[in-house]
């Protein structure tokens, strides 16, 4: 009897370590920056651009059970003091159009050169998409949105900046690297997979075995 016990205990164990690899929010820090976009912000198309300014002083959070993320800073950039909020994420692959009105985000077949108030991306493998609202001194509604690439600890490091939209900016965009390990879950390997369920199979079987033993 105490065997039995102490390989259903075991097995519960094992399942449950393999589901705790799911993360939920983490706090963490990074690099917010701004860079010149050569007016590409609207067209979809992902520029490059030197920075003009950078705040390596932001702390923020990623709910991917809510699918929310946010950052902020207490540092004055350019003279102002920024914040942002409502932040969403997207992480299925595809490509995106952001109203810059709305801020809906609606999927499309291919993001295109139109300059047409929207801000269209395209989300690959590993990566993921954060849209979020910019607010610099009293100048409020910047749309703004983030591609980013999954790190191997879940770490974000910018792929792409679609743009910052709706604001005093329209040359330029807004990229948010987030440090911290764990934001974003990587998509479990199979054996993930397979020692929960090999874990969730022993305990049936243990239990089982008790059963026709009493």
């Amino acid at each position: 009897m105490k065997f039995t016990m102490t390989k259903i205990a075991a097995a519960a164990a094992l399942a449950l370590a393999s589901s705790t690899a799911f993360a939920a929010s983490v706090s963490t820090g990074g690099v917010f920056q701004m860079n010149v976009n050569g007016g590409l912000d609207q067209s979809g198309i992902a520029g490059g651009g030197a920075p003009v300014n950078t705040d390596a002083t932001i702390s923020g959070f990623v709910d991917q059970a809510a699918g929310t993320w946010g950052v902020s800073s207490a540092t004055p950039f350019f003279g102002s003091i920024w914040t942002a909020s409502n932040g969403q994420l997207i992480t299925a692959a595809g490509s995106y159009s952001l109203d810059t009105t709305s801020g809906a985000v609606s999927s499309i077949g291919a993001p295109t050169t139109a300059n047409d108030g929207t801000i269209q991306f395209t989300i690959g493998a590993d990566q993921v998409a954060g849209t979020i609202d910019f607010a610099w001194g009293v100048t409020s509604g910047i749309r703004v949105v983030n591609v980013w690439n999954v790190n191997a600890n879940g770490s974000l490091t910018t792929a792409i900046v679609p743009g910052m939209e709706n604001g005093p900016f329209p040359g330029y965009n807004a990229n948010f690297n987030l440090t911290g390990a764990n934001l974003i879950t990587p998509v479990p390997e199979a054996s993930t997979y397979g020692m929960m369920l090999a874990g969730l199979g022993l305990v049936g079987f243990a239990v089982r075995r008790r059963k026709l033993m009493a």
